[in-house]
């Protein structure tokens, strides 16, 4: 009986997987529809939007690695994208005004834009249920942010600053203000030491923490 009960939890575990996949998946098929429908495309290219179909496709393959690389990938940045909007409901103002966008979006796309602050706490989830994270998802993560702020870098302009290409984006420039002088170096060299410092400060420290915390529960 007790063995039943097991594979019964197990199949019920392995089911909540593939419902947040399909979840999330329909949510990047409607953010897909509705930046093609509003003309703006090159928005898909934001890592942000993007992971969710990564992390889709780790929830219903129920893959660890996957996971984890998705979740390191936006955890500093999607956290600082959550503190900023706390500032904004709470004091009508925010530190950045990286997320005052918000305000100004149909009701349709604050819901799109709810990812942002549902997909961490979904994929932590996931990974407390499997009992383990990979040592190795800063890995995943950074070859991630390196293929798309290199596309970023090449073929979208440099005032839309997609996955801060060009120059670093407001929440970065705030946290880490002695980062901005790379601002002001050759674009080749600002790309190159933006992803250096995304590896080992954004990406490989948070996980090192991370793998930490779970091996020490």
């Amino acid at each position: 009986l007790i063995f039943l009960k097991i594979i019964f939890r197990e199949k019920m575990k392995q089911r909540y997987f593939i419902y947040i996949g399909i979840f999330v998946l329909v949510h990047w098929f409607l953010l897909v529809y509705d930046r093609i429908i509003n003309n703006i495309p090159l928005n898909l290219f934001w890592i942000s939007h993007f992971v969710l179909l990564i992390a889709a496709i780790g929830f219903i393959l129920r893959n660890n690695f996957i996971l984890t690389g998705s979740l390191i990938l936006i955890l500093i940045m999607h956290g600082l994208w959550i503190l900023d909007f706390v500032f904004l409901l709470v004091l009508g103002n925010s530190p950045s005004s990286y997320t005052q966008y918000v305000y100004r979006l149909t009701p349709f796309r604050k819901l799109l834009t709810f990812h942002h602050i549902y997909l961490i706490p979904l994929i932590i989830w996931a990974l407390w249920k499997q009992k383990k994270i990979s040592k190795h998802g800063w890995v995943f993560a950074s070859i991630f942010f390196a293929i798309f702020s290199l596309m970023s870098f090449l073929f979208i302009r440099r005032e839309y600053n997609i996955n801060c290409a060009h120059f670093l984006c407001k929440p970065l420039e705030i946290v880490f203000p002695f980062l901005s002088i790379i601002n002001n170096f050759h674009p080749i060299l600002y790309l190159v030491l933006l992803n250096v410092f995304m590896t080992f400060f954004i990406f490989y420290l948070p996980n090192k923490l991370l793998y930490i915390v779970f091996t020490k529960k």
